[in-house]
């Protein structure tokens, strides 16, 4: 699995289609902390509230690098479809870190107001939970489960709207909430609902990706 998730990484490396996400996350960052950006929490709303879409977007790109031929010989080669259905959610799941990693620490380096380690870890999960439920929600929205790229797009543009209207009926909602009241005791419930949300989009990948290869 390690070998595949890396062979995976590098045709995603080397396709370079991760950068308009990557960049995107920076730039908004950039803005969003180019002032004070106010208490530690308050300070990790709009990074959690960012990397949600850009996590989506990024969900999308790892599962549609290869085209459908060349994951159908991938699948082949590595030993069935849920081998490779697992090591794209994995992968995607990583780029997920990577964004919380780069969401967590920037406040931190440029924001005047102190951030202690209970706070910092607090936000890192914050930020990975809504960056698995982006990933999630990515990947459902794209091959093999949505075939064509314009309903892909359309979906997970919904999908994140509506969730947004949704409130703490999502895991995004419970962190963004509990950002704004200063109090994630839902954290955990939150996390285990992203971590599932990635799950899910890994077996309907498994079981969708033989009969639309």
């Amino acid at each position: 699995m390690v070998a595949l998730v890396k062979y995976l990484a590098v045709d995603l490396l080397r396709s370079q289609r991760y950068l308009p996400p990557l960049l995107l996350h920076c730039a908004v960052l950039g803005m969003m902390f180019s002032g004070d950006a106010g208490d530690a929490l308050f300070a990790y709303a709009g990074s959690c509230a960012l990397i949600y879409p850009v996590a989506a977007w990024l969900g999308v790109v790892v599962a549609t690098t290869e085209d459908p031929i060349q994951r159908t010989v991938t699948a082949v080669t590595a030993g069935g479809w849920g081998r490779i259905a697992s090591a794209q959610a994995l992968l995607a799941a990583a780029g997920a870190v990577v964004l919380a990693v780069i969401a967590t620490l920037w406040p931190v380096a440029t924001n005047p107001h102190l951030f202690s380690p209970a706070v910092v870890g607090l936000g890192a999960v914050a930020h990975l939970v809504c960056g698995l439920t982006g990933v999630g929600v990515g990947m459902l929205c794209s091959r093999p489960v949505v075939v064509r790229a314009g309903p892909s797009l359309l979906a997970v543009v919904a999908i994140v709207a509506v969730t947004f209207k949704a409130g703490q009926a999502t895991p995004v909602g419970v962190v963004l909430g509990g950002l704004a009241r200063q109090d994630l005791g839902g954290l955990p419930v939150a996390a285990g609902a992203s971590v599932l949300l990635v799950v899910v989009s890994a077996l309907a990948a498994w079981r969708l990706g033989p009969r639309r290869a």
